[in-house]
């Protein structure tokens, strides 16, 4: 989904711009996509679920399009981070948890798609884990919480849920 210029072999290479590579030009913002259902085994939204406004329909249509145990990697920026904001055209904002509302022991009051988070990876500004991390392994979760442009952004590994 939106891969940009970083077209793979071996995907469906997606965009909403016509770049060099890119096999389908879609806007991921208007729905239903057009894939059939239970197709994908793999989706990569990589810098791509920020700008979409209605994330619930975002995750719905992935669920739709993906097969039973199919991998998703959804990559964002963090919510404290600069880079969340900096760009006009990001519309939503996320937290290591934000993910976890699609988990099947949640209430299904607004969706009925359903992911297991696998893995949420943090990525560091300047590497600062590396310099926290072994000399002071207690005082990250401080250093996260309280300062700002630390963790610069987070990639979720989901798996659907049907």
């Amino acid at each position: 989904m939106g891969c940009g210029r970083d077209v793979r072999p071996g995907f469906l290479n997606v965009d909403r711009a016509p770049l060099p590579g890119v096999e389908l030009v879609a806007d991921f913002s208007h729905f239903p996509w057009p894939f059939r259902d239970n197709v994908f085994e793999e989706v990569l939204a990589i810098h791509v679920v920020e700008h979409i406004p209605n994330t619930l329909r975002v995750m719905e249509e992935i669920h739709r399009i993906t097969r039973p145990g199919a991998t998703v990697r959804v990559e964002v920026p963090h919510y404290k981070h600069s880079n969340a904001y900096k760009d006009p055209t990001h519309v939503r904002f996320f937290t290591e948890e934000s993910f976890d509302y699609f988990g099947k022991d949640e209430r299904s009051y607004y969706t009925r798609a359903r992911f297991r988070v696998a893995s949420v990876e943090k990525f560091y500004e300047y590497h600062i884990d590396r310099y926290v991390r072994r000399p002071f392994p207690r005082l990250l979760p401080w250093v996260e919480r309280y300062l700002d442009n630390t963790v610069e952004r987070l990639v979720f590994t989901l798996v659907t849920e049907k």
